[in-house]
């Protein structure tokens, strides 16, 4: 005769009529997923595993087979048990479980009809730490097969929590402390006897007003329930029947009602509560209580820094989200700590002006704005002092970096610096250097690139290039977006001597990159030797500049939080060379080739160290031997072990990367990577188009030789 599942695990078998529909032969899922400590036997509340056949598909005997991991079957009784119902008035339904092993039955159903449900129940023991799962198996098909997880065996332990910290410098309550198990009957109750809290000496405990309840409590336990040890040590006793077993759930223990009384002896600083017991589930635990101070004010921002671009405007007194830093709240811990009477000031950085404060809290009076600075005052009787300020700042454009607020006061024990904001660069610009005479016209630059660091980041407006003065623009270059969605007019690009407009007809839903080629300039006689550099501007990039075509003045602009610089960045487009200089070259040409550490500089064979080789479709080259062949002075690659970071400085440009990030900073602007920086043989490797970017250099590939040539 074939054994069946114990009476304890068929009696609790049914079959329920729940209209449901779904897209699978059968519509499996589990009620619960029950957390409990290694071997423990659910024999109450169990979790059900739900089979539904909300199509149908079911044929007039099916047979289930359902598979434990790491758990077995309750009980072994061996006997033959049905399960009737009525489905209608007419009809009934029969379900046996046979029982094959320890961790495997068969459920055989006959019968079922369109959106019958079976509930089974896991009646089960789990055995181990980790998850206790169910596969369900089908002999016919029918039925969908899969696993499910209904328990998780974890370490019978608890976790110990203080809901806060608090503040104070006379008698307080100290906040709830919990006890939680953290799987079902993780505390044996038979074998708790006590708990006991203890405070850092020199701190009193009192105990008048306490309340210990929780899941594991039958009622609440007060004062007669508490032992006294000593000024700083309670004991909370259990005596027979305060406690409840076999919830089916994980339960707590709560104490409230405590409060602490700072001795003579007592000392400012961090305060400490130690729990124990007797049973080593609930382990010794250390909990920070609180801050015992005689003095105490707390300044810090409301939530993380929010991200500002430099070169915004939309005027003074603005509340637009784009210029909103996080909340400032200063706040009086300890009642006296901040003294009546005394300005506070709030300066930020120099590159930051502010534009409007928003205030919550407590009244301020003597309020003043000067720039980058806002003092105010505050006189408040009684109570704790509290203030919200809110700043809307505009950020010169190019700067980037922490927007930190630095608090001052005579009316405060000490400053404070709180980081509110994150100023961000809106488009990274670079621009391949070419070498040109004196006195000659048609003269082809470099590449210059705008890409957007961010989707909707160069505005709807007018995108300006300014050449130096003494180099004009020799004709139309090609102007168009390579990658991205943001729209310029390319038919209608403006040349007028040494200012090339292109206009955004529509931001971008995502980050764009603006390429200008097929430039060239003509040349003054007159011009001097050396760097030429180009001023990108126009209100797409920069609308806080000083603009002379405004009414009002220069000293009412910057007041208002314009800055006195009108582009956003400036940066060198091409070297001048005298014209007898005939054997200059205007690039050098680099050659490397795939697993060949020799490369070429300009026809000379030279040996690196490192081959460059292919990864996940990138090309990676060795960093410091490719800026060395474009010309990098060997001090001006610098290796700082301490960050694992890797500085090159060529002409004004400063590249840097860390090993191991994909974030390529270019002038203090960042350049995201598809990968991250690796170390090779002692070498540092990057993909060989980044390489160039960090240069300023162009790069073709030669797929038929594997070779790479950078210039």
């Amino acid at each position: 005769m074939k054994r069946k599942i114990s009476l304890l695990l068929v009696l609790a078998l049914m079959l329920t009529l729940v209209p449901m529909s779904a897209f699978a032969a059968s519509d499996n899922s589990v009620s619960k997923i029950m957390t409990v400590k290694a071997d423990t036997e659910i024999d109450t509340d169990a979790p059900y595993l739900r089979i539904e056949n909300n199509k149908g598909d079911f044929g007039t005997k099916e047979t289930i087979e359902l598979r434990l991991e790491n758990a077995e079957w309750l009980d072994e009784v061996d006997e033959t048990f049905a399960v009737e119902f009525d489905k209608a008035a007419t009809s009934t339904v029969a379900a046996t479980v046979y029982r094959k092993s320890d961790t495997r039955v068969e459920l055989v159903v006959e019968n079922a009809i369109k959106d019958d449900v079976i509930n089974m129940p896991l009646h089960v023991k789990v055995l181990n730490d980790g998850e206790a799962k169910v596969i369900v198996s089908s002999k016919s098909g029918v039925v969908t097969e899969g696993t499910y997880k209904f328990a998780t065996a974890v370490n019978a332990s608890t976790t110990i929590r203080i809901d806060d910290t608090i503040t104070f410098s006379n008698v307080k309550a100290i906040e709830p402390i919990e006890i939680e198990e953290n799987a079902v009957g993780a505390i044996d109750v038979a074998k708790l006897k006590y708990i006991r809290v203890e405070l850092d000496k020199d701190f009193k405990l009192q105990y008048d007003n306490i309340a210990v309840t929780g899941d594991l409590i039958n009622g609440t336990l007060d004062a007669t329930a508490v032992e006294k040890i000593d000024d700083n040590i309670i004991k909370i006793n259990f005596a027979a029947g305060t406690l409840k077993s076999d919830l089916g759930i994980r339960g707590d223990i709560e104490i409230n009602g405590l409060t602490v009384n700072p001795g003579k002896n007592a000392k400012e600083g961090k305060v400490y509560v130690t729990i124990k017991s007797n049973v080593s589930e609930i382990s010794t635990t250390k909990l920070e209580m609180g801050k015992f101070a005689e003095y105490d004010v707390e300044v810090k921002a409301d939530g993380e820094a929010k991200e500002i671009y430099g070169g915004r405007y939309e005027g003074v007194n603005t509340t637009d989200d784009a210029h909103e830093l996080q909340k400032l709240i200063i706040e009086e811990k300890v009642e006296g700590s901040w003294l009546d009477g005394r300005t506070v000031s709030v300066e930020f950085p120099s590159w930051v002006k502010i534009l409007n404060v928003t205030k919550s809290g407590d009244t301020i009076t003597n309020e003043d704005t000067d720039k980058n600075e806002f003092e105010f005052d505050i006189t408040k009787t009684t109570g704790k002092k509290k203030v919200e300020l809110t700043f809307f700042i505009s950020v010169e454009a190019g700067k980037t970096g922490d927007v930190t607020a630095k608090v001052e006061s005579r009316g405060l024990d000490e400053d404070y610096e709180v980081v509110l904001g994150k100023a961000l660069a809106p488009a990274t610009i670079t621009a391949e250097v070419a070498k040109i005479k004196a006195g000659v016209r048609d003269q082809e630059i470099g590449k210059i690139t705008i890409a957007e660091t961010d989707e909707d980041a160069i505005k709807k407006g007018d995108l300006i290039l300014e050449l130096d003065k003494d180099l004009d623009w020799d004709g139309e270059p090609t102007v168009k977006v390579t990658k991205g969605d943001l729209e310029i007019d390319e038919d209608n690009i403006d040349v007028k001597d040494n200012v090339l407009t292109i206009k955004v007809e529509r931001e971008s839903s995502e980050p764009s990159t603006i390429e200008i080629t097929n430039a060239k300039v003509k040349v003054d006689r007159s011009i001097a030797e050396g760097a030429v550099k180009v001023e990108v501007k126009g209100d797409a990039l920069i609308q806080n500049g000083y603009d002379k075509t405004l009414a009002d003045s220069k000293t009412v602009q910057l007041d208002n939080g314009r800055f006195d610089k009108d582009y956003y960045a400036k940066l060198e487009v091409a070297s001048v060379i005298t014209p007898a200089d005939n054997n200059t070259s205007v690039a050098k040409a680099v050659q490397f080739v795939i697993g060949n550490a020799e490369y070429t500089v300009d026809g000379e064979v030279k040996t690196a160290d490192v081959a460059p080789y292919i990864t996940d479709g990138r090309t990676m080259l060795s960093l410091r031997y490719v800026a060395e062949a474009m010309g990098v002075e060997d001090h001006n690659i610098i290796w700082d072990g301490a960050t694992r970071t890797v500085t090159i400085l060529k002409g004004d440009r400063i590249a840097q990367v860390e090993i191991g990030s994909n974030k390529l900073f270019v002038n203090g602007a960042v350049i995201p990577m598809d990968t991250v920086a690796v170390i090779k043989d002692g070498r540092t490797m990057l993909p060989v188009s980044f390489i160039a970017k960090a240069l300023g250099s162009q790069v073709e590939w030669d797929g038929a030789t594997r070779t790479v040539t950078i210039k």
